[in-house]
């Protein structure tokens, strides 16, 4: 009986300090959405003749390289700001059995950007726009402070209808860093250029 009586109390010495240790919390989700005001804007397009089933010889790729450089200075742009193959690979990860041309266009002016889209050809077909945007040290503090008022924001609401008061943050989980890296961003005709999520996980105490 005794010992039975022990076990009792310890086991009730447990739960205890398990309940101690673990508190009521709640749990919030936070996004914070930051528009970088300088995005740097990059089109892919490639360069072929897609119509014709025959084979382009050099002669051919020096006419398309010069129709597209015309069509460029004739809407205004500068052909210094196109690249010519950017990456290692180039044409042949199209998968065409003939010759082409991938062409890179990079302006931080969302205006050439837009310029640069109206190009229409049957020889260019495009294959990504893009807006890139960085985050420095200033802003990372920025959008992660937004995201925590967010959080906190969130969390109040709930506790004040349990009729609750906040503590301290248990834990917070980062859904992906937002300093120090480039991000790169699809442009979309609803959704502004440099527009980029930052979402974390609060938990806090509540008392």
């Amino acid at each position: 009986m005794k010992t039975q009586s022990i076990t009792l109390l310890l086991l009730f010495l447990c739960s205890l300090s398990m309940a101690q240790q673990q508190p009521n919390t709640i749990k919030v989700n936070a996004r914070a959405t930051y528009i970088d005001p300088e995005p740097v804007f990059k089109a892919d397009i490639s360069l072929t003749d897609s119509y014709s089933d025959q084979s382009i010889n050099k002669i051919q790729i020096d006419q398309l390289r010069a129709h597209f450089k015309k069509l460029i200075e004739e809407n205004g742009l500068s052909w210094k700001d196109i690249k010519e193959h950017p990456g290692t690979f180039g044409f042949e990860t199209m998968g065409y059995k003939k010759e082409g041309i991938i062409y890179q266009y990079e302006t931080k002016s969302a205006e050439n950007m837009r310029q640069f889209l109206k190009i229409k050809s049957p020889l260019i077909q495009s294959l990504n726009t893009t807006s890139y945007i960085q985050i420095d040290k200033s802003e990372a503090e920025k959008i992660t402070q937004m995201a925590f008022d967010k959080s906190y924001e969130q969390a109040s609401l709930l506790a004040k209808t349990m009729n609750k008061d906040l503590g301290d943050i248990i834990s917070v989980q980062e859904n992906g860093s937002v300093y120090g890296k480039q991000y790169g961003v699809s442009l979309y005709y609803d959704r502004p250029p440099g527009e980029f999520y930052y979402d974390i996980v609060v938990t806090y105490e509540l008392k």
